[in-house]
């Protein structure tokens, strides 16, 4: 016959346990339990409450429950705000809260029915409506898909002097050149431009401009010259 064995708990060792119980009650019924402050780092063109409210942390959230489930945190905030690239979130002086986040680069924002949305990595489209867009980013008009990708990566690789001064990229095809686009500049000028040699071609942009006297249009599209507006009459 097999013999059960009883676990003896002594008085001290209860007492112990019993205590033990009542500290852990009265923790997570105190505020000490309860984020204190939260901090985000690395934001860009996202709000850091944008940030916060994505990741519903707020001081009533409790800290352990916080840290036992953060990995589902971040994978739900990454797939609410897709502009985010990857997202960390650690815990200082035992109640406050730091969420760093990395943003993927915006490389501008393309206009549908009225509302922008914001373009990022490799010409892909977040799918959040925006009444204006932010920053000094440009706006793509009449591209479809594939030529937005394209445009979107070429804006990338162009010097940071020559991307804050775009304003306006237009698709502007015609028979004779199929990759013909239309620049606004932020300085006035406009720019005719072939997407295969823009790239290399804008680099000259900064000095034709220093050289016109008036406001005009430099076309780059095959050779590279510039010639003023025509007065309205």
């Amino acid at each position: 016959m097999a013999l059960k064995k009883r676990i003896r708990i002594s008085k001290n060792g209860l007492i112990f346990l019993i205590v033990f119980i009542i500290i852990i009650i009265a923790y997570f019924g105190s505020p000490l339990s309860k984020v204190r402050n939260i901090n985000v780092e690395g934001v860009n063109d996202l709000g850091a409450q944008q940030v916060i409210d994505a990741t519903k942390i707020d001081d009533n959230s409790v800290l352990l429950n916080l840290l036992i489930h953060h990995k589902s945190i971040t994978e739900k905030t990454e797939k609410k705000l897709p502009s985010i690239q990857s997202m960390s979130i650690k815990t200082r002086n035992m109640r406050d809260v730091t969420i760093h986040v990395k943003e993927y680069p915006t490389l501008g924002f393309i206009n549908k029915n009225g509302y922008y949305y914001r373009i990022i990595n490799n010409g892909h489209v977040i799918n959040q409506k925006m009444s204006a867009p932010i920053g000094n980013y440009p706006t793509y008009s009449n591209f479809g898909t594939k030529r937005l990708k394209q445009i979107a990566n070429l804006y990338a690789e162009l010097p940071s002097s020559v991307q804050t001064n775009i304003s306006e990229i237009y698709n502007s095809p015609t028979k004779l050149n199929p990759y013909r686009i239309k620049i606004d500049m932020n300085d006035g000028n406009k720019v005719i431009a072939d997407m295969r040699t823009v790239k290399t071609k804008l680099k000259y942009y900064p000095g034709m401009a220093a050289q016109m006297k008036k406001k005009g249009v430099i076309d780059l599209e095959i050779g590279a010259y510039s010639y003023p507006f025509k007065d309205k009459k």
